[in-house]
């Protein structure tokens, strides 16, 4: 990674933040991925491994892996606490982490209206 080039943030490596991140691929950037779990998973799939339909591996894949040929990308397992945009910092559970450029892609929350029974 080169100190002078812009830094680029994106939290979460679902399909919009691996988008992103696979877009700036050849851009003069240094990008750093950050996600609370070490893999992208494809949930719209889930139901097929809990029929035995399909295996845990065939929708959850590394995020090391995917960008393993991406130069200019570095993957930092860990979960984003908080924010400051004035001085372009994200607060994570390991520490905190400037930006020059941030992308804001963590996905979504299932609601179980209030039926924690489901979770």
């Amino acid at each position: 990674m080169d100190a002078k080039r812009p830094r680029v943030v994106i939290v979460g490596a679902g399909f919009a933040g691996m988008n992103a991140a696979q877009t700036l691929r050849d851009a003069p950037v240094d990008i750093l991925l950050i996600n609370q779990t070490n893999y992208h998973l494809f949930q719209a799939l889930l139901y097929q491994v809990a029929t035995a339909g399909l295996d845990p591996s065939d929708i959850a894949y590394p995020v090391r892996a995917i960008f393993r040929r991406q130069k200019n990308l570095r993957f930092r397992l860990t979960r984003m606490t908080g924010l400051d945009p004035q001085a372009q910092v994200v607060h994570t559970s390991t520490g905190d982490i400037p930006y020059d450029y941030l992308i804001l892609a963590p996905g979504g929350e299932t609601n179980y209206f209030g039926q924690e029974s489901v979770a």
